[in-house]
């Protein structure tokens, strides 16, 4: 189990992250108010040909330009920044990125405390560094929750993206068969708190998995 799970995440983590802006972080932020879309804001996006759907918090809409729905990633922030006719920011204000995993990757399900175990080896923690030194990553700590592996803990490497820093935390389910991961980053000019930063994370995977039950459903019954 642990071999397969350092491969597929190592395969998986944060793709996709390097074609974005290093500047992103500094625009985004906001709120939305439909389950679909906000205005200009699309708040539900078909990925991997359909294969998946993404979905963020009440007040989130997706980035289309930084996301790649074809290798399954998404980027999800504030409506606001997103449109012109979205004011209000979100409770709590973060930044969120999404990637899926490869079909037939799932690995978290009925196996949760190994999982979590892995991610706070050291093997596990140069996998959540941004530059693979598990050195870099400090204060592991692991939560096992109904909707999959939580971890919060900080990467000395630095900031992921620019205006962002301190604590990261990181959601690992399975959705529709394939492993996938969730991150939440804290914008430097408004902080998560620990609370906030695991309430966004565990709100976020029960919409992925929301979403994908539901286009689940709707292919069946149709």
């Amino acid at each position: 189990m642990p071999g397969r799970v350092i491969a597929m995440c190592a395969a998986m983590a944060l793709s996709g992250c390097a074609d974005m802006s290093t500047g992103l972080a500094d625009t985004l932020a906001g709120f939305g108010s439909s389950r679909d879309a906000t205005n200009e804001g699309i708040r539900t996006l078909a990925l991997l040909g359909g294969d998946v759907r993404v979905r963020g918090p009440e007040g989130y809409c997706i980035d289309q330009a930084a996301s790649d729905a074809r290798r399954g990633f998404a980027v999800l922030a504030g409506c606001a920044l997103l449109s012109d006719e979205a004011a209000v920011m979100p409770n709590p204000d973060g930044l969120i990125l999404v990637q899926f995993g490869d079909a037939d990757t799932a690995s978290v399900t009925d196996n949760e405390e190994v999982f979590a175990a892995f991610i706070a080896s050291e093997q596990g923690r140069a996998i959540l560094s941004s530059d693979g030194d598990p050195a870099k990553i400090a204060s592991v700590s692991t939560v096992t929750d109904r909707a999959g592996v939580l971890a919060r803990f900080e990467d000395t490497t630095g900031p992921s993206f620019a205006g962002t820093s301190g604590a990261q935390w990181r959601g690992f389910l399975d959705v529709q068969g394939r492993l996938t991961t969730v991150s939440v980053l804290s914008f430097d000019r408004n902080p998560l708190s620990a609370a906030a930063g695991e309430r966004l994370l565990v709100v976020t995977m029960a919409e992925l998995a929301e979403a994908n039950t539901l286009s689940t459903e709707v292919a069946l019954a149709n």
